[in-house]
């Protein structure tokens, strides 16, 4: 579409719009004035009535009862502000990431300062039927190329218009909408250029004597397209359709794509313009009572039904006081002959305190004249006081509220009675919150569908819980899944989602606000503390978790570490060390009382097997020692033999060896007989006395029967004179 196009068509639906809400905008701005009246505007007098009041000079009172009536709702609204949860829709979505997604809305809301903006759109839907805030995206810095999303409120709900061929309530199809500015000529000189001063006033209204109307246009285009089924299930538009994807199914289908610009006074052409990222129109109304009554939409807040009663109230007061508080100068009856001489101390009497007033009591023929008298006090006719009554009693009815609801002593005197008028207040008036419940709802699926588009890149994002704690996200669009946990360096859990996996619906939770749900839980459990002081052990660091007192979640943390070990909760880490530590004591013990068990059955096979160890051993001893003695035997008696025999073979030869001679060969042969290595003649060694020390095993018996160390080493000097 051409620009010019784009503004001709967009100036042609503001005249349809303002068309559609002519009536119900003049009738709202009534109603807020009427709220708003006091003495001082008189926005609570018929314009015509006052000014003859006015002179007749008589008073017009404004007993404004209808701004508390308004106030009632307003405030209750305010202390009970509405809960966002998001619910999984499909498979592909997660219970976790849900959670995220309500964190995530919490956090837009409360860095948009959002409760500004839902609080002044509900008083517009109480006073004059209709209020409303939008939603946009804005860099977070002058430097930054980071977008985030904001809440902002429309001060002035007379300046917004909404396609009004829109069937939902919550106005979630409309295809466009706008949100007008009037700025100063001269800020309009300042931003747009010098053009601007030379315009003349139209008749559209779009420029006037002294200001420039802006205008936010949003607008929805189509585009055709074809769905496709793909054979696992899922679908996919035809122009992203996946290489390589086997379609089983596809239809003709129209694709809504939504554009903004900015359009300006006198211009023909948009200054900007750009898409918009979401697929919903970004601005939310909020409504008191709506209603099609044969094709025109009838659209009011409370203020309506309120005006009649109200001006009741008024009039009843002002003819109430005209009657009394200004007739206090009760005038006398006196015969003109009684007070002549005297008229100036009686032309005073209803002002000055005089002791007395002079008269005269006989006229010039001495007959008597009767003395002054002062008139009867106005007395308030019967009737004004029933109307006074009545135009009260008739406010309640018109709101539905009841004096319960206003403090005020009622005809229920116990507190249950009490507490069910005021539940019939409140369920009179209930529709004003529940609309608001449909607004905010509208909003969450805004920023549903905005968070995942706005936030495309990898990062750690702030949540906030329904307790305002804040807690840090990842962000992750290229994760498969919803979402996962994984530990960080440090050991902490980090959370990873991806809001572009799986579809997500939203449910408001309306009643009493997570404040007023923790005041009363403090309350509650406070008592219960007094009653069973006990109580504390347990549950001490909920009761003063739950209380506004100063440093509550620092004593909170402290009672929390002093808890027995099975009643700490998963973040009181230290509790948890507490409780493992214990357990690891209670399982060393039983190990502990096992091995003292075994030690002691070991011990006694121990001694049981030593005993025949040492049996065994003396018998074995007792064996070798025979055996060696048996054989120490037969080899002294062979070497002695063998000695005799070689000492006469060298006495044969006697004549040709010398003395060291013969000693080597008797040391060899003897060496040789018991089998051992042969002797160093320098450092003969013997072995210990009785072979082997007790303990050990005897050594083994050589080829000849003899044991190696165990001989006895024959005298080489016996029958040897050289030796």
């Amino acid at each position: 579409m051409a620009d010019k196009d784009i503004v001709t068509e967009a100036k042609e639906r503001f005249e349809r719009a303002k068309d559609a809400y002519g009536t119900t905008r003049v009738q709202a701005i009534e109603d807020t004035k009427f709220a708003m009246g006091d003495s001082d505007n008189g926005w609570q007098w018929p314009d015509d009535i006052r000014a003859a009041r006015a002179l007749d000079k008589k008073v017009c009172l404004t007993v404004n009862m209808t701004a508390q009536h308004c106030n009632q709702i307003i405030n209750n609204i305010r202390q009970n502000r509405p809960a966002c949860r998001v619910i999984p829709q499909d498979g592909g979505a997660d219970k976790k990431t849900a959670e995220i997604f309500a964190g995530l809305i919490r956090n837009i809301q409360t860095s948009s300062n959002a409760d500004d903006a839902h609080d002044l759109a509900a008083e517009h839907a109480v006073y004059g039927g209709e209020g409303f805030w939008r939603i946009t995206t804005e860099y977070e810095s002058p430097t930054s190329f980071n977008q985030v999303i904001k809440v902002k409120q429309c001060p002035n709900p007379q300046l917004v218009y909404i396609d009004p061929d829109c069937q939902e309530l919550d106005k979630s199809d409309a295809k466009w909408g706008f949100v007008f500015e009037d700025i100063s000529k001269e800020q309009a000189v300042r931003e747009y250029g010098k053009d601007v001063a030379s315009w003349q006033p139209s008749k559209d209204g779009w420029v006037q004597e002294d200001c420039i109307r802006i205008a936010e246009y949003f607008y929805c285009t189509y585009r055709k397209d074809r769905a496709c089924l793909l054979a696992d299930g899922s679908t996919v538009l035809k122009s992203e359709l996946p290489e390589g994807a086997q379609v089983l199914e596809e239809r003709e289908t129209d694709v809504p794509e939504w554009k903004w610009c900015k359009l300006v006074g006198g211009y023909d052409e948009p200054k900007e313009k750009k898409d918009w990222a979401g697929r919903y129109l970004p601005i939310v109304a909020v409504v008191g009572k709506e209603l099609n009554v044969n094709g025109k939409i009838v659209r009011k807040g409370i203020v309506r039904d309120l005006k009649d009663p109200a001006r009741m109230v008024n009039f009843s007061y002002s003819e109430a006081i005209q009657t009394l508080a200004l007739q206090n100068k009760v005038p006398y009856i006196a015969a003109a002959e009684a007070v002549e001489g005297y008229e100036d101390e009686w032309a005073n009497a209803n002002t000055s305190n005089k002791a007395y007033l002079p008269f005269n009591a006989f006229d010039d023929n001495a007959n008597p004249l009767p003395k002054p008298e002062r008139q009867q006090a106005a007395v308030m006719p019967a009737a004004q006081v029933q109307m006074l009554q009545l135009s009260t009693e008739q406010m309640r009815a018109a709101s539905g509220q009841q004096n319960a609801n206003f403090g005020i002593k009622s005809e229920a005197q116990s507190g249950v009675g009490i507490q069910r008028l005021k539940v019939q207040g409140e369920t009179a008036t209930f529709h004003f919150p529940d609309n608001l419940r449909r607004a905010l709802q509208y909003e969450a699926k805004i920023l549903i569908d905005l968070i995942p588009k706005i936030n495309d890149t990898q990062r750690v994002m702030r949540i906030l819980g329904l307790d305002g704690k804040e807690e840090k996200v990842m962000l992750n669009p290229e994760m498969p899944q919803a979402y996962q946990e994984s530990e960080d360096v440090e050991g902490q859990i980090e959370k990873i989602f991806n809001p572009t996996v799986g579809l997500y619906d939203v449910a408001i939770d309306t009643g009493p606000s997570f404040q007023t749900q923790r005041q009363e839980s403090f309350a509650m459990l406070s008592e219960m503390a007094s009653n069973a002081p006990k109580i504390m052990d347990v549950a001490g660091d909920l009761i003063i978790r739950n209380s506004d007192i100063q440093g509550a979640e620092q004593i909170a943390d402290r009672i929390e570490k002093t808890l027995p070990p099975g009643l700490a909760g998963k973040g009181n880490q230290a509790a948890q060390l507490a409780q493992q530590l214990q357990e690891f004591q209670q399982k060393d013990q039983m190990h502990q009382q096992v091995i003292g068990k075994m030690q002691e059955h070991i011990d006694k096979l121990e001694q049981e097997k030593q005993g025949k160890v040492i049996e065994n051993q003396a018998k074995i001893e007792m064996a070798m020692i025979k055996q060696r003695t048996d054989a120490s035997q037969g080899v002294a008696d062979h070497g002695i033999d063998a000695y005799k025999a070689e000492t006469e073979r060298m006495q044969v030869l006697a004549p040709a060896i010398d003395p060291a001679q013969i000693q080597a060969i008797v040391q060899q042969t003897l060496q040789e007989i018991l089998g051992g290595p042969p002797p160093q003649p320098t450092q003969p060694t013997e072995p210990p006395q009785g072979g082997f020390f007790m303990g050990e095993s005897p050594p083994a018996m050589d080829a000849t029967g003899a044991q190696p160390g165990l001989g006895v080493e024959p005298n080489l000097s016996e029958g040897n004179p050289n030796v």
